[in-house]
């Protein structure tokens, strides 16, 4: 597929630093990321807890109309440590995600 055939995704990008989530989408946007994240990170944290495999570093939420993503970079997975994500305004399982997104970085 070449660059001209690849289709936008409406996507919203986000920031997580200091226990803060930010982003140029506006403050509505901001703050619904920010309760959906929360909730899919405490989702993440009991699951990790009962497993003992920990906090987790990612986790991708598919709904019918949108996908939500966060991912915290090397220096831990605590709320206050930096990371990111994203709300993609359409359902997109993460392997055609990423596969998109290398047909638009080549």
């Amino acid at each position: 597929m070449s660059e001209s055939e690849v289709i936008p995704l409406p996507l919203q990008l986000f920031t997580l630093k200091d226990g803060l989530v930010a982003s140029d989408s506006g403050q509505d946007a901001v703050n619904n990321y920010a309760a959906d994240f929360q909730g899919l990170r405490h989702f993440g944290l009991k699951v990790g807890e009962c497993l003992e495999l920990g906090a987790p570093w990612m986790g991708t939420l598919q709904e019918d109309d949108f996908t939500l993503n966060f991912a915290y970079f090397d220096a831990g997975t605590e709320a206050k440590d930096p990371g990111a994500g994203a709300h993609i305004g359409e359902r997109m399982p993460m392997f055609e995600l990423l596969t998109r997104v290398n047909e638009m970085e080549a």
